[in-house]
């Protein structure tokens, strides 16, 4: 959860400091590269995330030789999706030109577009070593290395942004070289950690076979899938409400930051649960699997209880404290207030959802939960909450009203398809 914190954190500083020191136009000229790659990235990391199960396995019988292969099958995995993905986000500013997007604002933001490009190259193994430590139930050795970075970050944000010699000022293209730099850095420390606290190799082949690699494969792309498609609801919901006025895209955004932080419980029960399932089905010990459900479900019932709770109670005070007083901020202040008791009631929903989404994964059952996602976020989701804010006027709260629904239809079949596994 901290990890999914201090990530957010990188993100929110370089924001922050694009928008401080070169204004509104150059954060939106950056913005658009920011949201391809941080969706390049999800569908990436997913991916990279399919050797988790196989991996927390051979951790739990002590297969020195096979983690080795699945580390090496992760490398094979990174160096294909960055392959595939790197040219995509490279020449987004042409391609996207194509659809109709601000020409100068594209080409503005260039230069950043193109160093996150470069940048999916050591983040992919980055999440690679997160997947590895994570499974290996070591996560504090990859959160003491993101935690040094942030203020490598800001730093180095400010010196390539603003310029110091002898290095030049590069502008807003400047955030986009630093993360460049600091996620190569990162990805050095972690290697040379993981060759630290690697057991010996015993005698023998440690190159994975085509078929490993295939495994992960198959675990990995639906999980990436899935993580694209959890994302994208959220960025056409952004889209969709620029179309209803400032108050609506201004209650929505505050609305979407409370989430990101939100989210980081859900997510951490997710991975935490893929890890312990995976440990507990790899001794084939039925009594081990159920207590390992029964306390991933309570805790995240536990977990999405306090969620809602707090969302709830804060979403008054939260709203008043964000807006000003004008007839604007006090429309999108009265609207933030009923997103944020909806987002309540959709990690109430969710939290529990996402924990069954970890134990079928640790089951290597990716699939089941992907198109469960998709059906409720985007068959389900998707046209009652267009419904509702076009036919029945609401809004974006009917916006969120449909985000709502198929969270919460997706939440109930993944806990549905756990509970027939058992």
């Amino acid at each position: 959860m901290l990890i999914s914190l201090v990530n957010m954190g990188m993100g929110i500083t370089d924001a922050t400091m694009v928008s401080a020191m070169y204004g509104t136009e150059a954060f939106a000229a950056v913005a658009v590269g920011s949201d391809l790659y941080s969706i390049i990235f999800y569908l990436g990391a997913g991916i990279v995330a399919g050797v988790a199960p196989f991996y927390s396995a051979a951790v739990a019988r002590n297969e020195c030789l096979e983690r080795a292969r699945l580390h090496r099958s992760g490398w094979l995995v990174v160096s294909g999706v960055a392959a595939l993905t790197m040219p995509i986000v490279w020449t987004a500013p042409n391609w996207l030109a194509l659809a109709e997007l601000d020409a100068e604002l594209l080409d503005a933001g260039r230069g950043y577009t193109r160093a996150m490009a470069l940048t999916l190259v050591p983040m992919l193994g980055v999440a690679l070593y997160r997947t590895v430590l994570t499974s290996a139930e070591r996560p504090r050795l990859f959160l003491y290395v993101t935690l040094s970075m942030l203020p490598l970050n800001a730093a180095a944000n400010y010196i390539f942004m603003a310029g110091l010699a002898p290095v030049p000022s590069l502008g807003p293209t400047g955030a986009g070289v630093s993360s460049l730099l600091v996620a190569s850095a990162t990805l050095g420390v972690l290697s040379a950690i993981h060759r630290r606290v690697r057991k010996p190799l015993p005698p023998g082949r440690a190159w994975p076979s085509r078929a490993e690699v295939t495994s992960v494969l198959r675990v990995g792309l639906p999980i990436g899938i899935a993580s694209v498609g959890e994302v994208g609801i959220f960025l056409v919901a952004t889209l969709y409400a620029a179309r209803l006025g400032a108050g609506d895209v201004a209650a929505h955004t505050l609305t979407l930051r409370a989430a990101g932080f939100a989210y980081a419980i859900p997510a951490a029960l997710l991975q935490a649960s893929l890890v312990r399932m995976a440990r507990a089905e790899s001794v084939a010990d039925r009594a081990t699997t159920r207590a390992v459900a029964a306390g991933s479900v309570g805790l995240s019932l536990a977990a999405g209880i306090f969620l809602c709770l707090t969302l709830a109670l804060a979403a008054s005070p939260l709203a008043a404290a964000f807006f000003d007083t004008t007839p604007t901020g006090a429309a999108a202040a009265s609207l933030a207030t009923g997103l944020l008791l909806l987002l309540a009631v959709l990690e109430l929903f969710g939290t529990p959802g996402s924990a069954a989404t970890g134990l079928l994964r640790g089951q290597k059952d990716a699939r089941a939960p992907m198109t469960y996602s998709l059906f409720g976020q985007w068959v389900v989701g998707a046209p009652v909450g267009v419904l509702l804010c076009e036919v029945g006027g609401l809004g974006v709260t009917g916006l969120w009203l449909g985000l709502v629904t198929g969270t919460a239809v997706a939440s109930l079949l993944t806990i549905r398809r756990l509970t027939a596994s058992r």
